[in-house]
C-alpha cells in the first residue's frame, strides 16, 4: 500500500516509514524497533509489527499511539471507526481512537488476507477475506457487527484481485481466466484465456497479464492482442510499463508492446511504486530510494532531509468516566475464571473478575488513567493479554502492591506508581 498526498508519498518498508517529497527529491523517515508486517493509511498510518500496533502522524512522522499485542497478526484493515487485525485463526477489532480491544471473532485456520477495506463498501460492517491453499482459494464474508461468517465460496487458485467501489464488484485472476464477482460472490462475467497469468492490471480497454516470462495484452473477450517476452522475478503490476528483474530494467511502449528502452539494473532495484504517469519510485541496494523517469529509465537518488525525526509517543489524556484495563482472559465458567484469576494474583497483580458483559467472566487489572502505565505492566507481566477501554469499575478494593520491584497503589479504582 502507498499513500499519496500533495507532492509526497508515504510508504513503509521493513522497519521504516518514509515520507517522500517528490518535488524536492528528498525524504524523511521514522524508524521503528520492529519490522513492519502490514500497514494501512487512514486518518493516521497504522503499522502492524510482531509485538505492537502503532498509530503514526504522517505529516510529522510521530508515533501518537501504541498498543502491545499478545500474538502475531498478518494483515490489517479498517472500518470507519475501527481497526481490524487478522491472524491465522482470529479477527480482532480495535477502537480506532485509542487502539483498545473491542471484540474478537474466531475463524477456521488459514492464511487470510483482506480483499477490500470495509470502509469502501456499502455495507461497512462486512469483511471480505481470502485464503489460498495449494491450488484452491476461499473467499469468506464476515459480519463484523454480528461476529459471524455469512458466506464462503471456493475458487480455483486466485492469483490477484481488485475491488471497484463504483461498480460494486471484484475482479479476480485465476488459473482459468478473469472473473467479475458481485458483492454476493456470484460470477457476473468471465474472460477465458489459455496461458498462465500471475498478475494483471488495466490499460485503457485492455487487460495486461503478466507472468514470469512475458507481458500479454488481451481484449475484453480474452483475445491476445500482443505480447512481449520479458523475464520477471515474480508477479508485477506497473501501469507505467516499467518492469525489472535482478539484471535489467525494461521499459515497454504500452500501445505497441515493444521494448523502448533497456538498462542494466545497476542499483539492484527490487521494488517499485507508481507516482504518476511519468515517474516511479524505486527501492534499491541498501534501501536507497530513487525516482525513475519512466520515459528515459534514469533513476535520480533522493536525499535525506538534514534533520531526523525521532519517534515520540504523545500521551493522551483520559476524558469521561472510562479507563484502560488489562484483560488477561475470558471464561464461560466461573470456577475456571477463579482458578486463572488466583494464578495471576500469585504473581503479585491484584486482578479481579468482571462479569458485566455478555455472560463471560473476564480477568482484569486496572483501571489506568495513563495508557503508558498499562502498557508497561502488560509487557512486564509476560502474560497474554489485551488492553481494553470501558466504563470505570467502582467495586475494586484499594490496595498497595509490589510487582517486580516496583510499588504501585490502587486507589479509587485507579492504579498509579508510588
Amino acid at each position: 500500500m502507498t499513500g499519496f498526498f500533495l507532492y509526497s508519498i508515504i510508504i513503509a518498508n521493513e522497519n521504516k516509514i518514509l515520507n517522500i517529497d517528490i518535488e524536492n527529491l528528498s525524504f524523511q523517515e521514522c524508524i521503528l524497533k520492529e519490522a513492519i508486517i502490514d500497514y494501512i493509511i487512514d486518518d493516521y498510518l497504522y503499522a502492524l509489527t510482531e509485538k505492537n500496533i502503532f498509530a503514526i502522524d504522517t505529516a510529522k512522522l510521530q508515533i501518537i499511539d501504541r498498543t502491545p499485542l499478545p500474538q502475531r497478526f498478518n494483515y490489517i484493515t479498517s472500518t470507519r471507526d475501527e481497526i481490524v487485525m487478522i491472524s491465522a485463526s482470529e479477527i480482532i477489532i480495535l477502537n480506532k481512537k485509542n487502539l483498545a480491544f473491542r471484540n474478537g471473532i474466531g475463524i477456521e485456520p488459514g492464511d487470510y488476507q483482506p480483499m477490500v477495506s470495509p470502509a469502501k463498501l456499502d455495507k461497512k460492517d462486512l469483511l471480505y477475506i481470502i485464503s489460498r491453499y495449494d491450488r484452491r482459494s476461499i473467499i469468506k464474508i464476515i459480519d463484523l457487527k454480528k461476529s459471524r461468517m455469512i458466506k464462503t465460496k471456493n475458487f480455483t487458485e486466485i492469483k490477484s484481485f481488485y475491488y471497484f467501489p463504483q461498480e460494486k464488484n471484484f475482479i479476480i485472476l485465476t488459473s482459468s481466466g478473469i472473473h467479475y464477482l458481485d458483492t454476493d460472490l456470484k460470477i457476473k462475467k468471465s474472460i477465458k484465456f489459455d496461458f498462465p497469468g500471475e498478475d494483471f492490471f488495466f490499460y485503457r480497454d485492455y487487460y495486461i497479464i503478466t507472468n514470469s516470462q512475458a507481458i500479454c495484452k488481451i481484449d475484453k473477450n480474452g483475445k491476445i492482442i500482443d505480447f512481449q517476452p520479458v523475464l520477471l522475478n515474480g508477479p508485477i503490476k506497473n501501469s507505467n510499463f516499467v518492469f525489472y528483474n535482478q539484471d535489467f530494467i525494461v521499459l515497454i511502449e504500452p500501445f505497441t508492446m515493444r521494448i523502448k528502452n533497456l538498462f542494466r539494473n545497476e542499483k539492484q532495484i527490487y521494488k517499485m511504486y507508481d507516482v504518476d504517469y511519468e515517474q516511479d519510485m524505486c527501492l534499491g541496494r541498501n534501501d536507497e530510494i530513487f525516482i525513475m523517469d519512466t520515459d528515459k529509465g534514469l533513476p535520480n537518488k533522493l536525499l535525506k532531509k538534514e534533520y531526523a525525526i525521532s519517534p515520540l509517543v504523545i500521551k493522551k489524556s483520559i476524558s469521561g468516566d472510562s479507563l484502560f484495563y488489562i484483560q488477561f482472559g475470558a471464561f464461560l465458567e466461573m470456577n475456571r475464571a477463579t482458578i486463572f484469576c488466583d494464578s495471576v494474583k500469585n504473581l503479585g497483580l491484584p486482578v479481579f473478575i468482571d462479569s458485566t458483559l455478555q455472560g463471560l467472566y473476564r480477568i482484569k487489572l486496572g483501571g489506568f488513567s495513563e495508557k503508558e502505565l498499562a502498557q508497561e505492566l502488560m509487557e512486564r507481566s509476560g502474560i497474554s493479554s489485551w488492553l481494553v477501554y470501558n466504563k470505570k469499575i467502582d467495586y475494586i478494593m484499594d490496595t498497595i502492591f509490589n510487582f517486580q520491584g516496583q510499588n504501585y497503589e490502587l486507589k479509587n479504582g485507579i492504579i498509579k506508581k508510588e
